[in-house]
């Protein structure tokens, strides 16, 4: 994402898919649930050292960014917290000479729960919706209708992809974008922060998913797991 991107959604202020975090010296406990919530929506943008209502760009101490980063990182994949963990990337950029941290959380395959709670994102924010049986089906519902293409094949490991296709994603993404996350990741990490790896909800096994299969596959592969199934 560009300086130009981030600036626009910070004066656009706080939505449905855009939270604002102070966090000058370490993470808000509330975090959590709005990567949570952003997950089992349509996604969404958190940027921390941005104040809430006056959009004012603080920025983060830093001396505690390296801390926070590891804090994170380590809270949104341990599976005692958030479930199913989840590979999550941020990011630093310095606006007007101050220091903020973007997170892109995508939306998710599967329904996530923070502390065994299944959390929602509403205009209103973060709403715990776990009681509510109604809401719950819906949002379950919609995840099976919409993301055919994120159907696990836990026997099909990266040898069934071609990495020179990979690489070519990642040398035209870097080109595009300064600083991209891509920039220093190898292929499984790549695919990871693109929710291209993902765990079989049902067997609870990880694999590729359909969609890396037709982004980046071989074409036996394809052939073989797409168009001799159909």
């Amino acid at each position: 994402m560009t300086i130009k991107e981030i600036k626009r959604l910070i004066r656009d202020g706080e939505k449905i898919d855009v939270e604002f975090k102070l966090s000058e010296n370490g993470l808000n406990k509330d975090i959590y649930e709005s990567v949570c919530s952003f997950n089992n929506r349509n996604g969404g943008h958190i940027f921390l050292g941005i104040v809430d209502g006056t959009k004012e760009i603080k920025g983060v101490n830093p001396d505690r960014i390296d801390k926070m980063l590891k804090d994170f990182t380590t809270a949104v994949n341990n599976a005692s917290k958030i479930n199913p963990p989840m590979y999550l990337t941020p990011e630093i950029y310095d606006i007007d000479g101050r220091k903020i941290i973007y997170i892109r959380v995508p939306e998710g395959m599967q329904i996530r729960r923070l502390n065994g709670r299944i959390l929602d994102r509403t205009y209103e924010g973060d709403i715990d919706i776990t009681d509510n049986a109604e809401l719950v089906y819906k949002m379950y519902a919609g995840k099976q209708s919409t993301f055919f293409v994120n159907k696990v094949y836990p026997n099909l490991g990266m040898d069934f992809l071609d990495y020179e296709v990979i690489r070519k994603a990642k040398k035209m993404a870097v080109s595009r974008v300064d600083n991209h996350a891509w920039a220093s990741m190898n292929e499984e990490e790549i695919l990871r922060s693109s929710g291209l790896i993902l765990t079989d909800p049902d067997t609870g096994r990880e694999g590729i998913t359909l969609a890396a299969i037709l982004l980046f596959g071989k074409d036996s592969t394809i052939r073989q797991n797409v168009y001799e199934k159909q």
